[in-house]
Order: structure tokens, then C-alpha cells, then sequence
């Protein structure tokens, strides 16, 4: 086992909002195992050879030899490399309100694997910045992880245009375009020319998940950022992304990241909002 790391300061991760803890290429052997509790970073890495096994929210993937895995901040994992085709892969340890509005802003939020990412030289590209440790290394690795993020996202879209048909790409960007408005599934239906029973039958088919589950994700994602990057009160985002009513606002919300909003701005915001 073989790891050529580089490790960083925290000194300007106040200012950026983002934070490289630790970048490099691991040279794994059967005893490479890595699991966190509740982790404090986002994990993205490159597999240049080998295989191995990811474990979260009880399912279990195989990134190898081309892949692309993400591990996100606040999750249980664990990882590990198989001992008879080892990894060996490019992976940078990040952290910061940055990084996951970049996550979010580009649909990762529930990406964990990606199957044959053709984007290995933007990984070699940030690791070799980063190993120079100029005094803008911050700023610059700050770009270099934009890039894979939005590298990411153009790969699965990519592939969206051919594994999806012309009902289920229709509804889906019509969604991401107006999801704050959307309040009724008839829009949905008369954009494709179905029945709302139809309709839902489609993009479920489509994307796994209901219309209404994708609108309310998209809701939350939107209210996330407008918490962290902005002054806007609770009532206005609610208001913004499609909420009509605050306190059903507030009670979705932390139903499904576990906080209220108010608490999500003041855990994860560097700013102090009045």
C-alpha cells in the first residue's frame, strides 16, 4: 500500500468558503478501507485501475478502472479496494458551502457513482496544481473541483439524451425551468399530451421518482442555497421556490434534511444573517 499525499492549511478556508484538506493517488492494496460516520467532507475520486466496493444507505457499488465515485458530506460510508485488482485512483478530500452548492447546483446531490467518466484529466490536472502549493492553491483547487463537478454532470447528461425518451427529457426540464411554479400535475400532463395518471406513470418510469417527489427535491435544493447565499427571511424563500405557505415550508424542510430552516442557515452559513 502506497499513498503519495498532499495536505493543506486551513488558513484561507474562511475566506473562500471552501476548503482542499488533502489531494493525491492511492496505490491500494486488499488492507485499503476507509469509513466515516456523519463525514465532515466530499470525496471525489478518480479510478485509474482496479475495482473495488462503495457501501452507503445500505447499497453497495463497484467503482473500477474509468469510474468516477462521489462520497458526500453527512453520510455513513465505507470503501475499500479489492486484493486481487487493487485500486489505484486520484481523489481529493473537500469541504465548504461551496462545494456543496456546486453539488447541488448541478444535480449530484444523489450521484455516488459514475460508470466509465471520461474526465481523468481534469482530476490529474487539479492534483498537479495542487502539489505546487502555490499561495492561491485555495482559489485555484476551488476551479479545479468546478470543473469535475460540472465534468460530472455533462457526462450524465450526456447519457441522458440517449437513455431517456423525448416524454421523460420534456417533463424533466420543464421542471428544472419552472418548479417554483408548478402546482398542479395537469401543466405536466397537457405538455406531453397524457393523462396526469399517464404522466406519472412516465417520469417515474423515467427518472425514479414521482413528478411531485422531483418538484419538492428541486424545492429544497433551491431553498438550501437561497439560505447559505443570501438575506432573504424564511417567508420569502418559502415564497421563492414555490412554498405558498411558510410553515408547511419550515416542516418539509426538516423533514427531509433533518433541520429546521433557520437551524440549516446557522449550521452550515459562515455569514450572520439578521
Amino acid at each position: 500500500m502506497k499513498e503519495d499525499i498532499v495536505s493543506f492549511s486551513g488558513s484561507r478556508a474562511e475566506e473562500l468558503n471552501f476548503h482542499l484538506d488533502l489531494a493525491g493517488i492511492s496505490y491500494c492494496d486488499g488492507s485499503y478501507r476507509i469509513s466515516r460516520k456523519n463525514s465532515p467532507i466530499f470525496v471525489f475520486e478518480y479510478v485509474i485501475e482496479g475495482r473495488g466496493t462503495l457501501i452507503h444507505s445500505g447499497m453497495k457499488l463497484h467503482p473500477e478502472k474509468g469510474d468516477v465515485y462521489i462520497v458526500h458530506k453527512g453520510t455513513d460510508h465505507t470503501y475499500f479496494s479489492s486484493a486481487d485488482k487493487p485500486w489505484t485512483k486520484i481523489w481529493f478530500n473537500v469541504s465548504g458551502v461551496l462545494v456543496e452548492r456546486l453539488v447541488e447546483t448541478y444535480g449530484l446531490n444523489v450521484v455516488w457513482l459514475v460508470k466509465n467518466c471520461e474526465i481523468r484529466r481534469l482530476f490529474e490536472d487539479g492534483l498537479s496544481y495542487a502539489r505546487k502549493k502555490p499561495a492561491d492553491v485555495h482559489e485555484k483547487t476551488a476551479i479545479a473541483i468546478h470543473r469535475i463537478i460540472q465534468g460530472i454532470s455533462c457526462e450524465l447528461k450526456k447519457r441522458e439524451q440517449g437513455h431517456h425518451s423525448p416524454e421523460g427529457l420534456n417533463l424533466k426540464n420543464f421542471i428544472d425551468a419552472n418548479f417554483a411554479e408548478i402546482d398542479e400535475l395537469e401543466k405536466l400532463s397537457e405538455l406531453i399530451g397524457r393523462s396526469p395518471s399517464q404522466t406519472i406513470r412516465i417520469f417515474k418510469r423515467e427518472w425514479n421518482r414521482t413528478p411531485y417527489d422531483y418538484v419538492l427535491e428541486r424545492r429544497i435544493g433551491a431553498a438550501k442555497s437561497l439560505l447559505l447565499g443570501t438575506t432573504f427571511t424564511v417567508k420569502e424563500i418559502s415564497s421563492r421556490t414555490g412554498f405558498k405557505d411558510q410553515f408547511y415550508f419550515s416542516n418539509i424542510f426538516k423533514k427531509k434534511t433533518g433541520v429546521a430552516p433557520e437551524n440549516y442557515r446557522k449550521l452550515n452559513s459562515q455569514y450572520n444573517f439578521q
